[in-house]
């Protein structure tokens, strides 16, 4: 009984003295590692024939301390290839260190390669296990390369300025679209839905503006949204709310916050008659500002206006996007939902969807005018 004890004593101690230097053969040490925080695909410029991407990376170099250094300093790594999997293969050997994209947020896509198939493209970042599927996907103006080096003059030590243009902790804007890639993916290869993407811009290499979104279709050109649309998208499909709306009409010009709002939609297909998209939106909120002083007592009033332009805006844009073929409401998608499989469905909504009408009615609730009386 004693040697089996002994020998079981022995083998733990050896196992002990072994267990560091086996599980250090796996594992490399933070000093050994390059953190990629931002990742950019452009068109190739050229340099190779068959050349069809150009990857950049964005490596945060370390830091001391935060007191010691005022601002953050990034390194770049740039390569041309035929594919992207070819080009991050290659940036492995332009790094001394292993390259660490477990803090990597951003995915930064030229528009010039978002007409056509993305499956492939698409499919090299889903598929690596390193890349978390909650990287944020952008549309990049002028490319994906110049806005990955932007360097805004407000960002401090430790931090990314364009996380906080997405991540809910920094501003909150109607015209900010934040999509992730597994969104990207799922909504790019849904039929009867098209996907959309926040735009950044890089000006004058000092600041970001993202205030635009692009939507994208495999069979059409890419649509963007300008400013009220992609706010009205916003508050729409991704019911956000507490943002503000313009309302002129009959002469009155003031501003709402709208505090909650609620969209539903229903396809009507009849015989002999044109199907219809009926669409009912319920929103609250408040009156902010206005040219002309407003009394409480004709709060309903006031609901009327707003609610008619902004039925009027909506419709627009639902006609707007009919008539390039593309669907971020999903109009498709809920067709589809609500009807028995067959296989001519997706055929049907397709011949359906140019000739769709949309009743749009929006039920507005003012709960002040803004003033104490």
């Amino acid at each position: 009984m004693k040697k089996r004890i002994k020998a079981g004593l022995l083998l733990l101690l050896v196992g002990t003295f072994f267990l560091p230097s086996l599980s250090g053969c796996a594992y490399k040490g933070v000093d050994k590692r390059s953190f990629v925080v931002g990742i950019g695909v452009d068109p190739a410029e050229g340099n190779g024939k068959d050349d069809k991407f150009k990857v950049t990376l964005k490596i945060a170099k370390p830091i001391a301390s935060l007191k010691s250094n005022t601002e953050n300093e990034y390194a770049y790594l740039v390569h041309e290839s035929d594919s992207v999997a070819e080009a991050m293969r290659y940036l492995d050997t332009e790094a001394d260190k292993v390259l660490d994209y477990s803090q990597t947020k951003i995915l930064a896509l030229n528009p010039e390669i978002l007409s056509g198939d993305l499956f492939q493209l698409m499919d090299y970042f889903v598929r690596r296990g390193d890349f978390q599927l909650l990287l944020y996907v952008v549309a990049a103006v002028p490319s994906a390369e110049e806005v990955l080096k932007v360097k805004p003059k407000l960002e401090s030590a430790g931090e990314n300025s364009l996380y906080n243009f997405f991540d809910e902790t920094g501003t909150e804007s109607p015209f900010v679209v934040t999509t992730f890639l597994f969104e990207f993916r799922r909504d790019y290869d849904t039929k009867g839905l098209s996907t959309v993407l926040p735009i950044v811009r890089g000006e004058d290499s000092s600041k970001f503006i993202v205030n635009h979104s692009i939507v994208l279709k495999d069979t059409v050109e890419p649509v963007e949204l300008g400013l009220l649309e992609t706010k009205l998208y916003n508050s729409l499909k991704k019911n956000s709310s507490g943002f503000g709306y313009q309302i002129d009409n009959e002469g009155y010009k003031f501003t709402l916050t709208l505090d909650r709002i609620n969209m539903k939609i229903k396809i009507q297909t009849k015989d002999g008659q044109k199907p219809r998209a009926v669409v009912r939106i319920k929103a609250v909120g408040a009156v902010n500002e206005s040219n002309k002083l407003l009394h409480l007592k004709e709060l309903g009033h006031y609901d009327r206006l707003s609610a008619e332009k902004l039925t009027e805006e909506v419709k627009e844009l639902f006609e707007s996007l009919q008539s390039k073929d593309v669907d971020p409401f999903g109009f498709g998608l809920k067709y589809r939902a609500t009807r028995l499989h067959t296989d001519s469905l997706l055929d049907e909504w397709k011949a359906i969807y140019p000739e769709l009408e949309f009743d749009v009615k929006v039920d507005l609730q003012l709960k002040s005018v803004g003033a104490i009386q």
